[in-house]
């Protein structure tokens, strides 16, 4: 038996950090939106073992993998014999902020509860995703979501309908590293989380993001945003900023000849551009 699944990638609309938790970890408000840029997953039952191949040389095809940690932990909690193979056709970049890993460890357990339907509640399936990464039960979840703590309290939000051009530069960046600056750093401008989320429950978008922005832009220091974010609003984009802790960078825009036209001439300057829908 086998199962392919889509892993989109994600982009925040807004991101802002509020704080530290009692563990330690960082508490956060974003909002979280799915886009068709998106890894192919198939999974398929073997007699036993756990295997993984990938058309991305530099992705580690171990037991480190989010993908194949999603299969075991759930066959371990289903209480299943034999194993899977896995495989995934890479399309989203790696330390992007695009969610990758996780996605791609969210499209296994979608695969994996399409081989063995009803063994797991969804529950089940979210605890399994959070201890795997914040961002994996979003990316199990989809769509349009408010994400809480450190990202696992989710509640659905109106669905977003807009092109998006994605573009990633050279430069990675260290999401570790970025939290630990967020530690030290004084006088940090804040997204206006209330009002922004005002008008998205409402499912206005354009207002809401008026009060939208990412901390991380400010904590990360990517070579070209700065210029990659002006091509976009120069381009007809009605809103504009990195995803995630970085590197990529997103605008969104009304009309496909725009955001196309958008996305050609920051081809010119860039190997890694995609124009993209976003996934209700």
């Amino acid at each position: 038996m086998r199962s392919e699944q889509p892993a989109f990638a994600k982009i925040n609309l807004t991101l802002d950090i509020t704080g530290v938790l009692p563990d330690r970890y960082h508490s956060i408000f974003t909002a979280m939106q799915q886009i068709d840029l998106c890894d192919a997953v198939t999974v398929e039952t073997t007699e036993e073992g756990i295997t993984l191949t990938c058309t991305d040389g530099s992705v580690p095809c171990d037991e480190t993998n989010t993908a194949c940690r999603a299969a075991d932990l759930f066959l371990t909690a289903a209480g299943l014999s034999g194993g899977v193979r896995i495989h995934i056709e890479k399309k989203i970049p790696s330390q992007a902020g695009l969610a990758g890993g996780s996605a791609d460890a969210a499209a296994t357990l979608r695969a994996m509860e399409a081989l063995y339907p009803g063994k797991l509640t969804e529950q089940e399936l979210l605890s399994i995703a959070f201890s795997i990464g914040a961002d994996v039960p979003f990316c199990l979840t989809g769509g349009t979501q408010l994400c809480l703590n450190k990202g696992e309290v989710m509640a659905p939000l109106p669905p977003l309908r807009a092109w998006a051009v994605v573009v990633k530069p050279e430069a990675d960046v260290s999401t570790q590293a970025a939290y630990r600056r967020f530690d030290t750093a004084t006088d940090l401008f804040h997204p206006d989380d209330e009002k922004f989320l005002y008008y998205a429950a409402a499912g206005e978008y354009k207002k809401a993001l008026a009060y939208a922005d990412n901390t991380f832009e400010e904590l990360c220091e990517v070579p070209g945003g700065a210029a990659i974010k002006a091509a976009m609003y120069a381009g007809g984009a009605y809103y504009a900023a990195m995803s995630g802790s970085g590197s990529a960078y997103f605008g969104l825009f009304d009309e496909e000849e725009k955001a196309q036209a958008t996305a050609d001439g920051l081809r010119e300057t860039h190997d890694r551009v995609w124009l993209c829908r976003t996934v209700a």
